[in-house]
C-alpha cells in the first residue's frame, strides 16, 4: 500500500476516478469498477486497484439496489442467475490471486475493449421467456468469474438485462441488485485469500466517499444530459484505457 501514499498527485488521481467511477454508475446504473480498474489499472497494480474499489462496488450496489424499489420482484426473477453469478465470484477471487500482474492487465485491457466495442455497435437480439432460464445461470458463471477476477461484472450483465427488454430503471434496479448478491461473496472472498488485510480494506472503505458523492450527482444528472452520448463517450474513453492496459501487459 506504499505506493498510495507516493504522491499528493497519486492521492488526487486515484479520488477522482473514484468519483468518475460513481458518476457513471449513478447515470447509466453500470460502470463504476469499469471505470476505476481501468483508470487505476495505468498507473497501480491491478491487484491493488480492485482492492481499492471492492468496498465502493459493495457500497454502491447496496444504495442502487434499495433505492430501485424492485429488490423483491427481482430476486424471484433472477434467482438462478444470482446463484452461479455468486458462487462463481469465489472461482474468480481465487484465480486473481496466482494470476501473473500482466496476465491481468493484459486480459483486463483486451474485456474493456471488447465490451466497449459491442457497447457502440449494440447488436440488436432479444432473448425470449424460454432462452433467459436457460442463459441466465451461464451469464451467472462468467460474469461471476470477471467478477472475482477484476469486480468488473457489468459488461455481460448489461448485455443479457438489455436482451431482455427491460426498461431502464428496471434495468438500474435489477442490475443493483445482481451485483449487490455478487458483492458480499466478492468482499469475503478477498479478504479469505488476503488481497484485503486491514490496511487494505481501511483504505478500500475511505475510497468510498469519492465514489458514493459521483454517484449521487451521477444520479442528479441522469434525467439532464443525453444519456447516450454520453454513453458512447465514455466507451470511446474506455476502449483508449483498454489499450494502454493490453500496451502495459504486453511491456
Amino acid at each position: 500500500m506504499e505506493s498510495l501514499l507516493a504522491t499528493p498527485t497519486l492521492i488526487l488521481f486515484i479520488i477522482v476516478s473514484l468519483f468518475l467511477g460513481g458518476a457513471v454508475k449513478g447515470m447509466v446504473g453500470v460502470g463504476l469498477p469499469l471505470v476505476v480498474v481501468s483508470m487505476l489499472g495505468s498507473l497501480l497494480d491491478p491487484r491493488l486497484a480492485v482492492a481499492l474499489v471492492t468496498m465502493s462496488v459493495v457500497v454502491s450496489n447496496i444504495w442502487q439496489s434499495v433505492r430501485s424499489g424492485i429488490m423483491f420482484s427481482a430476486m424471484r426473477r433472477f434467482w438462478p442467475l444470482i446463484l452461479t453469478f455468486s458462487l462463481s465470484t469465489w472461482l474468480g477471487a481465487h484465480i486473481l490471486v496466482s494470476m501473473d500482474p500482466s496476465l491481468m492487465l493484459g486480459l483486463l485491457g483486451v474485456m474493456v475493449v471488447l465490451f466497449s466495442l459491442l457497447g457502440l455497435l449494440q447488436p440488436e437480439f432479444r432473448l425470449s421467456t424460454k432462452q433467459e432460464r436457460f442463459a441466465g445461470p451461464g451469464v451467472g458463471i462468467v460474469a461471476g468469474v470477471l467478477n472475482g477476477v477484476s469486480t468488473v461484472n457489468g459488461p455481460p450483465l448489461a448485455i443479457y438485462l438489455v436482451s431482455l427488454g427491460l426498461a431502464k430503471e428496471a434495468f438500474i434496479g435489477s442490475y443493483g441488485l445482481i451485483a449487490l448478491c455478487g458483492s458480499f461473496p466478492l468482499l469475503l472472498s478477498y479478504v479469505s485469500v488476503g488481497l484485503l488485510g486491514p490496511t487494505e480494506l481501511a483504505a478500500s472503505l475511505l475510497a468510498v466517499a469519492p465514489a458514493i458523492a459521483g454517484l449521487a450527482i451521477g444520479e442528479r444528472l441522469r434525467f439532464r444530459i443525453n444519456p447516450e452520448l454520453f454513453r458512447r463517450i465514455l466507451l470511446l474513453v474506455l476502449i483508449i484505457l483498454g489499450l494502454n492496459l493490453i500496451r502495459r501487459g504486453l511491456m
